[in-house]
Formats: structure tokens, sequence, C-alpha cells
């Protein structure tokens, strides 16, 4: 999804409009957009605002970027208002933006990218019951804070929860690269929103359950909503430290991985809540499904629709691992991508009966 994304942001560079028809003015760009490979599939989104009279874009699991359509006074080659302008070859390295304007707004845009890297093109969809939110979502970060690894940006309302926090983080972080063999790590971002609304916006996921709360944006980027907020709708006090922490290790793991991959839910949620946080329940037996014998097989923690397993079982799974096969072992995992029989040379059946096996002698 990260390759499918990124692909977007290279038209930030690009040339050109057609000069058939007036040229629109910024305002008529702005909006919400759902996005995909295949013409009416959408599967992500993209928030295009105004900011200080310029046009940026923002697309999953990157920055906000400008998009300057314009070049003295006129749209730049290679942005096209008819399909039938754009003459594509086979060995064609540009990437062209094809734009469908109706009613004063952008309706529907094509990005026709080269065919020696891509098979297919991207589809973007006005979606006009988001549009409110097309909105700069930054704007109420106003404040900001740095240490040697970690930038934060935040409100006023959480502005005595950073410094304390950022020291934190600062200690553990030496103890981080140790463990995941790290020789550097660039500094990494912080951004905490100040209210629920603002933070799925931010995301790109509005109306969104109110239990996802952050998100490690990309391998050098967290967003997260404020822990003030978090604890009042948790009705429980959420620690900031140990929700950077989470997604911090999330943020290691996107680095290890290639743009291509996506990790496994036990393993991926595995890691962060055994190295970062949290260990979600005392003993796995106090679960109704375990109790009553139900142990989901790792296909099923994958498939969990609830999403709930994996958070339940990640942090045990990893366990597991480490007191057995050791800490190597699941670094390999990392780079394997949670092949078992790969990294650990035992069958996937094999290790599932070796992992309840375990948690029956550990805690039943």
């Amino acid at each position: 999804m990260r390759v499918v994304q990124k692909i977007f942001f290279l038209l930030i560079s690009l040339n050109g409009f057609s000069q058939s028809k007036t040229l629109p003015s910024l305002d008529q760009f702005v909006g919400y957009y759902s996005v995909g490979v295949k013409p009416n599939k959408p599967f992500f989104r993209s928030r295009w605002y105004l900011k200080e009279d310029r046009l940026f874009i923002i697309y999953d699991s990157d920055i906000d970027r400008e998009l300057e359509p314009y070049e003295n006074g006129i749209l730049k080659p290679t942005i096209f208002l008819s399909e039938e302008e754009v003459k594509v070859t086979d060995t064609d390295s540009t990437y062209y933006l094809v734009l469908n304007f109706e009613h004063d707004k952008l309706q529907s845009f094509r990005v026709i990218r080269p065919r020696k890297e891509w098979s297919t093109d991207l589809y973007g969809y006005r979606n006009d019951r988001l549009n409110e939110l097309a909105i700069d979502t930054e704007q109420e970060l106003t404040e900001s804070s740095k240490t040697t690894h970690f930038e934060f940006a935040y409100s006023k309302s959480d502005s005595a929860l950073v410094p304390n926090v950022a020291l934190r983080l600062e200690e553990s972080f030496k103890v981080l690269t140790k463990d995941f063999q790290l020789d550097d790590f660039p500094v990494t971002s912080i951004k905490i929103y100040p209210d629920i609304k603002t933070y799925h916006n931010a995301v790109l996921t509005p109306g969104a359950p109110k239990w996802q709360m952050g998100r490690a944006w990309d391998e050098n980027e967290i967003r997260m909503l404020s822990t003030i907020v978090a604890s009042e709708i948790r009705e429980e006090e959420v620690d900031l430290y140990e929700m950077i922490m989470h997604e911090f290790i999330h943020c290691i793991h996107l680095s290890k991985l290639s743009n291509t991959q996506r990790a496994p839910g036990w393993l991926w949620e595995g890691i962060a809540t055994y190295k970062g946080c949290c260990q979600w329940t005392d003993n796995p037996f106090q679960l109704d499904y375990m109790k009553n014998g139900n142990y989901p097989s790792l296909k099923q923690i994958e498939k969990d629709r609830t999403a709930q397993l994996k958070y339940d079982l990640g942090y045990y799974i990893i366990t597991s691992i480490e007191e057995k096969y050791g800490w190597d072992a699941v670094l390999d995992l990392i780079k394997t991508n949670g092949d078992i029989k790969r990294s650990l040379n035992v069958s996937v059946k094999q290790f599932q009966k070796e992992f309840y096996a375990y948690l029956e002698e550990k805690y039943k």
C-alpha cells in the first residue's frame, strides 16, 4: 500500500495543465478523494486543502506536500484536462495527471504511470460526504519541542506532559537501538492532536472507531490523540510515554520492511506490545475463548476481522519465541516477515502446538 500511495507524491514536481479551458482556481481542487488502482474501486483516501492560499495534498503514510499546478500564470505541461491529450509510450518515464472538473470542482483524476515501472494507473474520486473535513489538521499544533532523536508538535493542552516523556524516550532509544541492532535511526516526529475528530482526520480515517488513537504514520512519524482525551474516552489513565513507545516500535518495524510488505498481525502487534506497550491481559486464560479451549491458529489471528486476537495473543507469542529460541529468532522473524519455517525451523502447525503448550504450562 505504501508504494502505491507514494507514487502520488511525485506529482508535486511534475509539469502541467492543458490550456483548452479556463484555469481552475486552487479552491476547486479542495476536497476528500477516494483512491485506488482500478477504476471505481478505491481503497484509501487523500485530502486536498488550502493553507495560506497554497494547495496541499496528504496521502496515506506521507507528509503533507504542496502541489503547485501553475507556473507563470499557466498550467504545467504534464497535467491534462482530457485523456486524449496524453501521448504515452512504453519507454516513457513521465507521470501524467488527468483531471476531470465538473460543477466548478475537481471530481476525479487519473494518474497515468510509466509502464516500465507500473502495470496499473491510479484513480481518485471526490467524496462529497467528507468535503468539510478537507482542512489543515496541523493548525492546532501550535507548540513544539525537540530532543536528539524526537521532535514533538502538540497543542497547549499537552504542554505539561511532553518534557518528561521526551527524556524517558531518549533513555529508551539507547536500549532499543541495541535490541533491534540499529546503527542509526532518523529523528522521529511525534504529532499529538487535541481531539479525536482532528486525529482521525489527520490519519485520513474520519469516522473511525474511538479506540483508534495512535498510529505509526511511517517509519519516522507517529500521529496520535492527546492522552488527556484518550483517558476520558477509555475512562482509565492512558500513559503518553507508553502510547508513544508502542507506536515507536512500529516505526522501527516499518523501517525493516520493504514498501510492498505487510507484516502479519501477530508479529506486528506482538513485537509492539512486547518491546513497547502493553500486555493486554495478565493471563491469556482470562479470555473466554482461551478458557474454553478454543485456541486460534496464526491464520485465524491474522484473518480476525475484529483485529482483537493479535492484541490479545501477540505479546505471548513473542514472549514464547524469545524464551525458547532467543531474541535473535525474533529479529529473524522480522527479516523473513513472519516466516516460521525459515526463522524457527519448525512447521507452523508444530509451532502452534508448542505455543499453546507453553501457555498452558505457564498460565493455566
